[in-house]
């Protein structure tokens, strides 16, 4: 006879819980900054005691690479799934949807991401180095394979998504009436000419 266990009511708490102190985090380091977000702060919005977060982060620094890890979870899923057996200019439209659809889902994490991008004296700079990765390799292979020099690859890849986030941003903070559809077919337009 096989004996059904009951989940543990405490282990999917800890993952409600580690969500609630992540989405948190996240609202309040893309309005304030990590640096100026104190740990206080993130309970309070959280709504939990002080102690949930070092319980289950350790650190701040640790808080924000479980944000990084997660954010790239979502950007290596999306691309997967949306650039699978594509190549050339429909595995570009395809990063740039992928790109411009998680800034409109996710917008927070999106400002997060952006901003950190360029810190590169934190801890969590391989975190978010991996996430650029993500972003840049399909681009950049596709483009090798194509027959590109690699540092040009690199460049114009870089360049693709950079021109993709900066309108995912200047969408989200100045225009957000616009439709992602506006705003796909305006990046797309731009990166044909």
């Amino acid at each position: 006879m096989v004996e059904i266990r009951k989940p543990d009511g405490r282990v999917a708490r800890r993952a409600g819980t580690r969500e609630a102190i992540m989405d948190a985090a996240t609202e309040l380091f893309a309005a304030r900054g990590v640096t100026s977000t104190s740990i206080d702060d993130i309970a309070a919005t959280a709504g939990i005691a002080k102690g949930s977060i070092y319980y289950n982060f350790e650190s701040k620094a640790g808080l924000v690479e479980e944000i990084m890890a997660r954010n790239s979870a979502l950007l290596a899923d999306a691309l997967r799934e949306a650039t699978q057996g594509r190549s050339g200019v429909a595995l570009r439209d395809e990063v740039v949807r992928v790109l411009l659809k998680l800034v409109q889902e996710n917008a927070s994490a999106a400002r997060v991401m952006v901003t950190e991008l360029f810190r590169t004296e934190r801890s969590w700079r391989e975190s978010i180095e991996k996430w650029r990765e993500l972003a840049l390799v399909p681009l950049i292979d596709d483009l090798i394979a194509g027959g590109a020099d690699p540092v040009v690859a690199g460049v114009q890849a870089a360049s693709i998504v950079g021109a993709t986030l900066m309108a995912g941003l200047e969408w989200l903070v100045f225009h957000p009436e616009r439709s992602y559809e506006q705003v796909t077919s305006a990046v797309l337009g731009t990166l044909q000419h």
